[in-house]
Parts: structure tokens; sequence; C-alpha cells
């Protein structure tokens, strides 16, 4: 705990000589962050001073319940060890609920977001034509490289080859790359053909975070969390919404 903080609960605990007081009355006055910190110490001083009245009274009560004289301490002295005591408990407390606010700002960016949602795209076991193709072993083999190659020659490519050459560019963390992938799908309407429309929405809103167009992917991921029938929906639910806030403050 801080000297300052120190000088605060000691003012509100009424320990303080008069200059010392006349001292913490000038902090609280002329210093913004002081005045806050006191006004969060004077509510837990309220808090504990009604609880302590109910307590009270509830001790009262119960005594004439039992026909018994009740038995009650000075008021003065109650209050004043749950001042010292509860008062430094709060204080203690709101230091700790400050520390990690701090530290989850500070901590949760596009990146850390990003590294923390991702995993790799599983392509599955595929029969019939095209399902041993070079572009798809390549992919099973993790050779990130040639399928971006095998996708290039293509002078017609399927939105298999495109969705795998994006999540390729992904892995080799070439997210502009990957965006515009995933934007050529997402864009095509391809006479109706909507497949790995779901897979290009999902980890393209992956890859804008990374890429810092956050207002992108935070809006996509917003709508996929909006359709519970979408493949994708347990993965986006899982998504913060207080990392999400961050990173619009962060932008």
């Amino acid at each position: 705990m801080n000297t300052e903080n120190k000088l605060l609960i000691d003012y509100l605990d009424k320990q303080l000589k008069r200059e010392e007081s006349v001292q913490a009355e000038q902090m609280i006055h002329q210093d913004p962050s002081a005045a806050r910190e006191f006004g969060y110490l004077k509510l837990a001083v309220e808090t504990v001073r009604r609880d302590a009245i109910q307590a009270r009274v509830s001790a009262v009560r119960q005594s004439v319940e039992n026909n018994a004289a009740p038995t009650v301490k000075p008021q003065g002295a109650i209050l004043r060890r749950l001042y010292t005591g509860s008062l430094r408990i709060a204080a203690v407390l709101l230091l700790l609920l400050v520390s990690v606010a701090v530290y989850k700002y500070i901590s949760v960016n596009n990146e850390s977001v990003y590294n923390r949602q991702f995993s790799g795209y599983e392509l599955g076991t595929l029969r019939g034509p095209g399902a041993h193709d070079g572009q798809s072993e390549a992919y099973r083999n993790k050779n990130w490289n040639e399928v971006v190659a095998d996708y290039n020659a293509e002078n017609n490519p399927t939105r298999k080859s495109v969705f795998l050459a994006a999540m390729a560019q992904m892995e080799l963390a070439h997210f502009p790359q990957a965006v515009a992938l995933f934007e050529k799908i997402l864009n095509s309407a391809d006479g109706g053909d909507d497949s790995f429309r779901e897979e290009a929405e999902y980890y393209g809103a992956l890859a804008y975070l990374r890429n810092h167009q956050a207002d992108k992917g935070i809006a996509m991921l917003a709508r996929i969390k909006a359709d519970t029938s979408h493949t994708y929906w347990p993965l986006a639910a899982k998504f913060s919404a207080i990392d999400m806030k961050i990173i619009e403050l962060k932008k």
C-alpha cells in the first residue's frame, strides 16, 4: 500500500494529527486521483457502517425474541474495529481489482486474442474426383508454400483452392494476403455455390483481427454469434466481449 493510500485510510479512521489531516484534505481537493481513491474508500466505510448497524439491530431483535437482555458493546468501539479492519480489507481488494483490470487492458490485443483463438483448419478425408489433388496433399503435409504455389498456378481456382490458399497464408503469417483470399470467397456468387463460406467467415474474422482491421473482424464475429446454426458458432461464442471491447478501444 503506498503512502497516499495509507494517509487516506488513516484520515477516514480519524487517526491523523491536525496537520496531517490538513495535508490529507489538501491532497483530496487538489489531486483528482486521490479524490477518486478517497471516494472509493468512503464508499467502503459507508458499506461497513451499514452492515455493522444491521448486525447490531439483528442482535437486539434476537435477544428480545429470546426474552433476554441484549448485550451490546458501545457502538463506537464496534464501528471503530470494523472501520480499522474492514476498511483496510476493502482497500486491498480495490487495489487488487484495479491491478487485474490494468493487467487485462495491457495484455489484451489483436495478436494475443488471435493466438489464443486460432487453430488450424483440418482438411477432412475426401473421396471422388480431386480428392487427392496436389494442393490438398500439400495442405495435409503442412507444406504451406506449395499450397499457395498450386493456387497461383491455377487458371480457374475452385472455392476450395482459394480457401486452402488463404489458410496457408495465415499459417505463414501473411495476413494481408489471407484477407484478400477470404474476401474473394465471401464476395463471389459462383452460381449459388456456398461451399467454404462459413469457414471463410470465421477464419476471415481472425485474419481481420490479426491484420489490424478490428472493426471488420469484430463485426463478422458478431454476425456468427447471432446465428446459432452457423458451423463456427461454438468457436465464435468463446470470444470474450470484454476482450473485443478492449481491442476496439485500442484501435
